[in-house]
């Protein structure tokens, strides 16, 4: 979400295979003896002792029975069947051992895995804060010396998570995508990735990779959602200034602005942090507000333009500032069709007024500070990306701005005044709230859009004092949540339908301004 325009700006222009097993031989069965008939007492003729066998009476012509056979050739039969089953057995076992061994041979050399090994290496590099381990992967030359300046810029901020992970099993056409997921420690809510697309040739290794830029579209072009660049992509030496759920950087050259506006900036996380706790709006169980805040100062328009936009954004020269909601790592437990953001990066022009005037630079500072910093608080509860593109489905533009220029303001009763009657008196009032849809609501008409913000504010400032700050940012919190239910929201939180709501609002702005009609 952008910060409200610049008074008198101009308008914006292989498997393994399968085991094989033996199959047993069939034993031979032994026969099983045939019954032998009982042994009888041969008839003694009598007078013949005992013991004395009767000589059996020759018969010629009869050959003796034959020899009873021995089973010799079977006992050799079943050895040799015994042996060539361990044979086949123990062959059986050396091939599946040595299929085994083929196996994580070939996997231990797979190309993704050699790449993993390179991104787990500059992971490990950059816990040990080891440069000569972390531009290892870089080959020698340009690729390499960019990769130390990202290297030193990147060790100078307090991180929570920093890893790179594969986003591809390998290659394509040689280009990998790399991701770099980090969370900023006592700023984001959820660990955020950059995407990469790495430049490589030959096998993985050292020095394979000789490029390294944003991840593609479709289209070729850089992709708006690898949130490349950084600033730890951008600037050759990085300032930092961190704070108690603030990091605010820039480039070196920028240090002495960054070291003076820092406490501003700080002041400002504490008074929408401390607005946003002291009224505890209810969360999801899975999504809460925002943490903190990382800010860019950045003096330079194209660069301010290109930080986290991959080809760049469109200028509008009516912004000062800007709030990115970034896509959380874990984004795909949200469900189909909705999103978690993991945190936000604000962006602010510092060659603008607010920062350059010398009576009201201090001002200046502290509300576009509290206006982004608001954006980032409630971009967390964000459950779809499709912010003011379709009126019934997604988070009402009057609400987001709204909601900004309200913390941005808050406390300033009198200073929100007269703001208020400064924007509109040029603008005609038809007692319809501000747009809903964001191409409506950012006119390229600077008063138009001016008084859009300042209406917006004062919706929510008129919901507050009547109804309560505490209901006011619960309706807030619950329209980012679940943007279709702005009927019931709207009647939580006052008690009136959408439209009672808006004319009592209108009703009050004709009593205290001198709108044109």
């Amino acid at each position: 979400m952008s910060y409200p325009p610049q008074p008198g700006a101009p308008a914006p222009g292989p498997h393994p295979p399968y085991p094989q097993y033996p199959y047993p031989q069939q034993a031979p069965q032994p026969q099983a003896p045939q019954p032998q008939p009982p042994y009888q007492q041969q008839h003694r003729p009598h007078g013949q002792p005992y013991g004395q066998q009767p000589y059996p009476p020759q018969q010629f012509g009869t050959p003796p029975p034959p020899p009873r056979p021995r089973r010799t050739g079977r006992r050799i039969a079943f050895a040799v069947t015994a042996v060539f089953a361990v044979l086949v057995l123990g062959f059986a076992g050396l091939v599946w051992n040595n299929v085994q061994r083929q196996h994580a041979y070939a996997e231990a050399n797979r190309p993704d895995q050699k790449w993993q090994e390179l991104v787990d290496g500059m992971t490990r590099a950059m816990a040990a804060k080891d440069e000569e381990a972390f531009v290892k992967p870089f080959a020698a030359g340009p690729a390499k010396e960019k990769q130390r300046l990202v290297f030193r810029n990147l060790v100078k901020i307090p991180w929570q998570t920093a890893q790179w992970k594969l986003r591809s099993g390998g290659a394509v056409q040689g280009v990998l995508p790399v991701a770099f997921v980090h969370q900023v420690k006592g700023v984001d809510n959820r660990p955020i990735a950059e995407t990469y697309a790495w430049t490589v040739t030959g096998e993985p290794g050292p020095g394979a990779v000789t490029g390294v830029g944003g991840d593609k579209d479709i289209n070729g072009r850089t992709s708006a959602v690898s949130y490349y660049p950084g600033p730890w992509d951008v600037y050759e030496d990085l300032a930092v200034e961190a704070r108690d759920h603030l990091v605010v950087v820039s480039e070196q050259k920028q240090s002495a602005e960054l070291k003076r506006d820092v406490d501003l900036l700080q002041q400002a996380a504490q008074d929408d942090l401390a607005a946003w706790q002291q009224n505890k709006p209810p969360a999801d169980g899975v999504r809460t507000g925002g943490q903190g805040f990382f800010v860019v100062l950045e003096k330079n328009r194209d660069v301010y333009n290109k930080l986290y936009a991959g080809e760049g954004r469109e200028n509008d020269r009516l912004e000062a500032g800007v709030n990115m909601a970034v896509e959380a790592e874990d984004s795909d437990q949200a469900g189909r069709g909705k999103v978690l953001i993991g945190g936000s990066r604000i962006v602010m022009d510092t060659s603008l007024d607010r920062f350059t005037n010398p009576d009201r630079w201090q001002e200046g500072v502290t509300d576009i500070g509290r206006h982004e910093m608001a954006h980032a608080l409630t971009a967390t509860l964000t459950t779809d990306f499709d912010l003011g593109l379709v009126e019934k489905s997604a988070v009402r533009m009057w609400v987001v701005e709204g909601f900004a220029d309200y913390l941005a303001l808050r406390g300033k009763d009198a200073k929100a005044r007269n703001d208020l009657a400064y924007k509109v008196r040029d603008a005609r009032f038809t007692g319809a709230l501000p747009p809903a849809l964001a191409s409506d609501f950012y006119s390229s008409d600077p008063k138009a859009r001016s008084a859009n913000y300042a209406l917006s504010a004062d919706a929510l400032r008129w919901m507050a004092a009547t109804y309560g700050e505490q209901k006011t940012l619960a309706f807030v919190a619950a329209h980012y949540g679940n943007p279709t239910g702005y009927p019931e929201q709207i009647r939580t939180a006052t008690g009136l339908g959408p439209e009672q709501f808006e004319q009592s609002w209108a009703a009050h702005v004709r009593s205290t301004l001198p709108v044109k009609r």
